[in-house]
């Protein structure tokens, strides 16, 4: 079993950061090969809407950070999307990344509207770190995140939202956050 998890922080060595390795180190344990990517230093464009990609074989036509991601998800079993919640959602690399993952879908008969997934049932775990304490105040943006990635064929396994992130090492000193993080990794790989 393959896991590959995407960091959507600025910070390389953050809160997120930390709780998706977390994840990924319950799915090693659990005997899973492993890998992490850092969407921030990976140049990844914005979706450029030429549909190039919309065919059940088609590839998104730009050539940057994003492209090798494409076959880093298609190989794996199961991905964690890691993100700080900005601005009550997720951050902006993030949003770009799911953007980018349109080219996983096609259009069916070539119709508008009428999509179909070149993945199904791929399990995904999200993370959200925030600086609020209040792990449900931003349910709202999560679910909407959560139904994209369904739209888009993942199958949502789970959500850790980590409330009261406020220093840089507060997931690391959270041993709640770190348990869950680390379980979550276990079960997905079960």
């Amino acid at each position: 079993m393959k896991v590959v998890g995407f960091v959507g922080s600025p910070r390389k060595r953050g809160n997120t950061t930390a709780i998706v390795n977390e994840v990924l180190r319950g799915a090693s344990e659990a005997g899973a090969e492993t890998k992490i990517f850092n969407i921030n230093e990976l140049g990844i464009r914005g979706c450029q809407a030429c549909y190039k990609c919309q065919t059940p074989e088609g590839k998104c036509v730009q050539t940057d950070g994003m492209t090798p991601l494409y076959d880093e998800i298609f190989s794996a079993d199961a991905v964690v999307i890691g993100t700080p919640v900005f601005m009550f959602q997720i951050t902006g690399q993030t949003k770009t990344f799911i953007d980018r993952l349109f080219a996983l879908l096609y259009l069916k008969d070539g119709k508008p509207g009428a999509f179909k997934n070149k993945i199904k049932g791929k399990k995904v775990i999200t993370v959200y770190s925030q600086t609020q304490p209040e792990t449900g105040l931003f349910a709202s943006s999560f679910d909407l995140n959560e139904a994209v990635l369904g739209f888009l064929g993942f199958k949502v396994e789970g959500r850790i939202a980590a409330g009261g992130m406020a220093g840089p090492d507060s997931a690391r000193n959270t041993q709640t956050v770190m348990d869950q993080a680390h379980n979550a990794g276990i079960e997905l790989v079960k």
